[in-house]
């Protein structure tokens, strides 16, 4: 009995530490089953367009792909994509306040987005040169959060979107179906 907790203990320290690369271009081609999420913390999907990222955000039920990935969650497992374009206007807003993913761009910078209409240095007194902080047209920044940015030399994009709240109306005009 000691073996078998042991061994099972084992495989979960392991989980914490693996992660399963996938590309977005290629989902057909994987196995569905929930074996990836029993061996796999991370899932990190590479080539992501934002026609797939629209589909994420609709949890389009049509598509075995996305079906999979939010299974993972049940499994605990956390989402990474690496985006294949580089327009953050692109990238709606649910993603980062309902969806818990992480977003990348293809250089490994993680985009981050805060829903506050004013972001303090409390926020980003934590954020590396390794992230790239998405700032909304209607949000500001605090002087101090200001010079913690331009110290850690972290990248700010402001977008031309002004909600940061997750409450954008933005729509694909890309009919996917057709």
């Amino acid at each position: 009995m000691d073996e078998l907790v042991e061994r099972i203990i084992s495989i979960i320290i392991q989980r914490e530490k693996k992660t399963l690369f996938l590309s977005c271009q290629a989902s057909t081609d994987i196995d569905r089953g929930i074996s990836a999420f029993l061996y796999n913390k991370y899932i990190h999907l590479t080539e992501v367009d934002i026609l797939f990222l629209e589909r994420f955000k609709n949890k389009d039920q049509n598509d075995s792909f996305i079906k999979w990935l939010y299974q993972s969650y049940n499994y605990d497992c956390c989402l990474i994509f690496e985006l294949a374009f580089s327009n953050t206007d692109l990238i709606p807003n649910e993603l980062f306040n309902e969806c818990s993913v992480k977003l990348f761009n293809n250089q490994g910078k993680q985009y981050l987005l805060f829903p506050k209409k004013i972001i303090t240095f409390q926020q980003v007194a934590m954020l590396s040169s390794k992230q790239i902080l998405l700032l909304a047209s209607n949000q500001s920044i605090t002087d101090l959060a200001k010079e913690r940015l331009q110290e850690m030399k972290i990248t700010v994009i402001e977008r031309s979107l002004p909600y940061a709240d997750g409450k954008s109306n933005w729509k694909c005009s890309f009919n996917p179906k057709r």
